[in-house]
């Protein structure tokens, strides 16, 4: 029994039918999807975690989740109290705005009174390290700084706890809780410099998850803020990770719509100047929307959230996007008595196979591992795989009894093209390989790879300033690299850390470093505290040290029988961690990760960092590691770049032996040339412009191959209608041209460079594929001449 050909059993009813049912699904998969939190804006969300070790992404976790909410604002003036008045007006603002779930200007008086009660039954076991170094050496020495302190003109502040810590080693261990002295007014910190005091203010956003319309708002507020102090007079500092996304959201924003609306107004332009209809118009718009739609709500479902930046790459879709719907049109000018069920029949096995590159160039994306790469994969597979169905399920019904009346003015400039142009080429084929050659070789001997992940985000030189001078002015913000500190105890996760910050001390003094925070620094373990209680037993309790300096301050007989007493009465208290982390700041609590699976974890946190290989060579101490996100991750992106190119060249094979088995390997070898030069083009670009060369532009050469191949794979199978076809690619590649081209004004750098790249590969396809089949346009046009 003979099989009927699929298209002989084809119903546009029923196949139209099958569309509608499925877009009404994405409809209401969509209607509950979308009405979540689904768009992700932090820079973060793009970088991947999953080639790290578990402790290592939990502890990069921990350190980045106070990073991602504060925000450091400085209001300046002449004098501090001008300073001070501004900051006064700005907290009230701050606080009328609901972003924020802490505003912090007065220095918090009451938790440090309350801290230093909690603390205080413990103070015989608690030693800071430069009091533990002094009593271990020289006690004298110790009771010599008193006399000096008590005797100076901030002496009075001390006198006032001389009764209940008359030796002051508490006031030095509650003193050394803050490793960067601040100069206090009204309870506020003052900075200065050379011309302007600032007053400090701190800020935590409510919430993490950095929504879209909250960072809007937060640029609103900073802008306004920055206007009513500039107008008092004053200069407003402001700083914070949010601010770097909140550009980052913005810019993506307005490259989605300069895209989409840029794509979208070109496509309306070359429908209507090749067609002068309003059906192709709605039916391609019907075929784009109904792609980006299906995509938005898969990438969704699947995902969870999408990131704002997959949506920049999701507007250049629509120049793609719109391709099957112009080949499916422009093949209606291939002969007179064209009809939808012919031409999809004619045209079906060659979309079929470029969409089938396509799906496989963004499979690549799917690979990589980062989870923004990933989202663009899916997202632009989806719509690539919805519009095609669109244009073969419902096409065929909506353009029955549709027919063009004329011959559009592009097609006669196409037809020239495609004719001449190859011609010419075969002409001038010595030079122009020649200059090929050298044009190429050359741009491939300059190019150099750049795997910085900063790269990532490109913001305003204003806004890196202002960073930098914020840094400068309050040194107290950890920097991203950190020690991940680990012990199989506590006792033994206490010994690692202490040795790491004798190390640190050291580099410290070499200006390696500003400051850094470790808990061991302010917490001694239990070992620990009975080790501070027997030094300070034996130097100055039992020594008759202690007795002889209250003696000579003027504490009588009592006094100091009762400080003994309570000395004697403390021998046995233990301060536990939990116990302390109770009475710190929420800074030092993330710094605990805890014990589990039997080990116990911290970090370090590190502070102005101008050496970071003499920092990274600690790591080689037991039970530290050092955190590097940037280096890390830029390590990454280069060993993926590898990968990509292993990538590339795999995918170049499967198309050769698909395309190899289907039409011979000598037309395989002839299609492919096309991506083969495009790509090769593409990359040459990118050394003589001086373009960035990364991962990114490795997958953006996948969608080369799979375009390539598309253009390709059209002007192979033309036959007679190389007209229509050369219509129908011209078309795709300048859709295709004014998505890409316009992701390539990003001013995202990575962006930025797939734009480039697309624009570059497309452009040399679209001069490549009419050049297959030039032996047909040699015969053509020697029969003419004859």
């Amino acid at each position: 029994m003979n099989k009927k050909p699929i298209l002989n059993v084809y119903h546009p009813k029923l196949t139209a039918g099958l569309w509608l049912v499925g877009m009404l699904v994405i409809c209401v998969l969509g209607s509950q999807a979308l009405t979540k939190d689904w768009l992700e804006t932090s820079f973060l969300a793009l970088l991947p975690t999953s080639e790290q070790q578990p402790e290592i992404a939990k502890a990069t976790q921990q350190h980045n989740q106070l990073l991602n909410r504060k925000v450091v604002w400085l209001a300046g003036a002449a004098t501090s109290q001008e300073a001070i008045n501004h900051a006064q007006k700005l907290k009230q603002q701050l606080e009328q705005s609901q972003l924020f779930n802490k505003v912090v200007l007065e220095f918090p008086q009451q938790q440090y009174i309350k801290q230093y009660q909690q603390l205080f039954p413990y103070r015989y076991q608690l030693l800071d390290a430069q009091t533990q170094a002094i009593l271990a050496t020289k006690p004298d020495e110790l009771i010599k700084q008193n006399l000096e302190l008590l005797n100076s003109p901030i002496g009075q502040m001390q006198a006032a706890s001389l009764e209940s810590d008359p030796s002051l080693i508490f006031s030095r261990y509650f003193s050394a809780q803050n490793p960067i002295k601040l100069n206090l007014e009204q309870g506020i910190v003052v900075l200065s410099d050379q011309h302007r005091f600032w007053a400090l203010l701190l800020t935590d956003l409510q919430d993490e998850r950095l929504q879209l319309d909250k960072l809007e708002t937060l640029s609103s507020l900073v802008d306004s803020a920055t206007e009513q102090v500039k107008a008092a007079g004053g200069e407003l500092l402001v700083s914070g990770m949010p601010l770097f996304t909140a550009h980052g959201a913005q810019s993506a924003k307005q490259e989605i719509s300069t895209v989409g609306i840029g794509s979208s107004l070109g496509i309306i332009v070359l429908l209507w100047a090749t067609f002068r209809s309003v059906r192709p118009l709605l039916l391609s718009s019907l075929a784009i929307g109904s792609g980006l739609l299906a995509a938005l709500v898969i990438c969704v479902l699947f995902f969870g959230k999408i990131h704002i930046l997959t949506l920049v790459f999701g507007a250049s879709l629509i120049g793609v996007a719109d391709d099957y719907a112009q080949h499916f049109l422009c093949d209606s000018f291939g002969e007179k008595d064209w009809n939808p069920r012919k031409g999809l029949k004619f045209i079906l096995p060659g979309l079929s196979l470029g969409l089938l590159s396509n799906l496989l160039s963004y499979a690549g994306l799917g690979f990589s591992p980062f989870p923004g790469l990933q989202e663009v994969a899916l997202f632009s597979a989806m719509g690539l795989l919805v519009a095609w169905l669109t244009v073969v399920l419902l096409f065929p019904l909506l353009l029955t009894g549709f027919t063009f009346d004329h011959e559009p003015a592009i097609l006669k400039l196409t037809t020239y093209w495609e004719q001449h142009w190859p011609l010419w080429v075969n002409k001038n084929r010595r030079w122009l390989g020649l200059v090929l050659a050298v044009f190429i070789a050359g741009g491939l001997w300059i190019l150099t790879p750049q795997d910085d992940v900063r790269l990532l985000q490109s913001p305003p030189a204003e806004l890196l300033r202002t960073a930098d001078k914020i840094r400068q002015l309050f040194p107290m913000s950890p920097d991203n690299p950190f020690f991940l500190v680990s012990g199989t105890d506590q006792a033994d996760w206490h010994q690692n850390e202490q040795t790491l910050l004798k190390r640190l001390d050291a580099l410290k003094q070499q200006k390696a470093l500003t400051a850094y925070e470790g808990l061991s620094g302010y917490w001694p373990d239990a070992n620990q505290q009975q080790q501070n209680y027997r030094l300070l037993k034996h130097k100055l309790y039992d020594s008759g040290l202690l007795e002889r300096y209250m003696i000579d301050l003027g504490f009588d007989e009592m006094a100091v029988k009762a400080e003994l007493k309570q000395f004697a009465e403390a021998a046995r208290n233990t301060l536990t961690l939990p116990e302390w982390l109770a009475t710190t700041d929420e800074t030092k609590q993330q710094l605990w990760l805890g014990c589990d699976s039997g080990r116990c974890q911290s970090t370090v946190a590190l502070i102005g960092i101008n050496d970071a290989g003499a920092l990274a060579a600690l790591q080689d101490l037991p039970g530290i590691v050092w955190v590097d996100q940037v280096e890390s991750i830029s390590s990454l992106f280069a060993r993926y770049r590898i990968r990509a190119s292993g990538l590339l060249a795999i995918a170049f094979c499967l198309a050769s032996l698909g395309l190899g088995f289907k039409f011979g390997w000598r037309n395989s070898v002839t299609i492919m040339s096309v991506p083969v030069v495009s790509l090769a083009v593409s990359l040459a670009m990118l050394g003589w412009f001086g373009q960035l060369f990364s991962l990114f532009n490795l997958f953006a050469l996948l969608l080369v191959l799979g375009i390539g191949v598309d253009y390709g794979l059209f002007f192979f199978m033309a036959g007679d209608r190389r007209a229509s076809t050369s219509l129908g690619v011209t078309l795709s590649a300048l859709t295709t041209l004014l998505a890409f081209g316009l992701l390539a004004t990003s001013s995202t750098e990575i962006v930025h460079a797939f734009g480039f790249t697309v624009t570059a590969g497309i452009v040399t396809a679209l001069l490549c594929a009419p050049l297959i089949g030039l032996k047909d346009i040699q015969s053509s046009d020697t029969m003419e001449r004859r």
